[in-house]
């Protein structure tokens, strides 16, 4: 009889630890490694940008100096922007970065058995990188 409880014990202690240790980080910010096309002529047509990095996630958005373009999610390295005419309409120097939006939070167990709480993550922004506008 002995042998029951010590293993109900030992379950809950895996499984709490598990929890501790699966649950209770938020995810990582998306950073920026390129751009293609990296410049446009003023006056251009739209096109398509791609922006290659990490940590991209379907949710993903691509910004064009702090306003969002619609983004297609192609991988966690790659999404496509789309970016138009009157973006590129005139010459000078746009800051293109990716926002992840906020997942929900998660549950995890804190200190004792059946203590939980909830981490709230926020949205990340990734590194910002120039994109130039020829006249």
């Amino acid at each position: 009889m002995a042998k029951t409880p010590r293993l109900a014990l030992i379950s809950v202690l895996a499984i709490t630890l598990a929890m501790v240790i699966s649950c209770g980080t938020c995810a990582t910010a998306p950073f920026i490694t390129s751009t293609t096309p990296s410049s446009a002529t003023a006056g251009g047509n739209q096109f398509p940008l791609t922006v290659s990095g990490n940590d991209f996630r379907r949710d993903s958005v691509v910004s064009w100096n702090s306003s969002f373009r619609v983004t297609t999610f192609i991988s966690s390295h790659r999404l496509v922007a789309s970016i138009t005419a009157t973006d590129i309409a005139q010459s000078g120097t746009v800051l293109v970065s990716v926002f992840n939006p906020p997942e929900g939070g998660t549950t995890f167990v804190s200190g004792g058995i059946g203590v939980t709480s909830t981490t709230s993550c926020s949205g990340k922004n990734s590194n910002a990188v120039s994109f130039t506008i020829n006249p």
